[in-house]
């Protein structure tokens, strides 16, 4: 006689989010900041982090934890990218109204 197994699968359908798409990990965005733009209060690496962890979620089913991981990440490296910002404004006037001044004297004929 043979033996049969039924699986029943419970919750497939559109009410538990599988048909909307997945929501993105911002992966490649943490790993341009962390990498190119520099990692200012270690957000872009708590960005990087966040950006795994959804990719994580994601391949597990788990769409809300996935789309919380990946919001998170967003914002951090949001943060991140207007951090770098304002530390190279600020570098950039800081260099131009103390260093430029003092080469300029160095250079001077007297």
């Amino acid at each position: 006689m043979a033996e049969h197994t039924v699986i029943t699968m419970h919750g497939a359908g559109p009410e538990k989010g599988l048909s909307r798409d997945p929501p993105r990990d911002y992966l490649l965005l943490s790993l341009f900041n962390i990498l190119l733009l520099g990692n200012p209060c270690c957000l872009s690496f708590a960005a990087l982090v966040y950006s795994v962890k959804s990719r994580d979620r994601k391949l597990v089913g788990d769409m809300d934890g996935a789309l919380t991981y990946a919001k998170t990440s967003k914002q951090m490296n949001v943060c991140a990218i207007v951090l770098n910002v304002l530390l190279l404004i600020i570098f950039l006037i800081l260099f131009f109204l103390y260093v430029i001044p003092v080469l300029k004297n160095l250079y001077q004929p007297h």
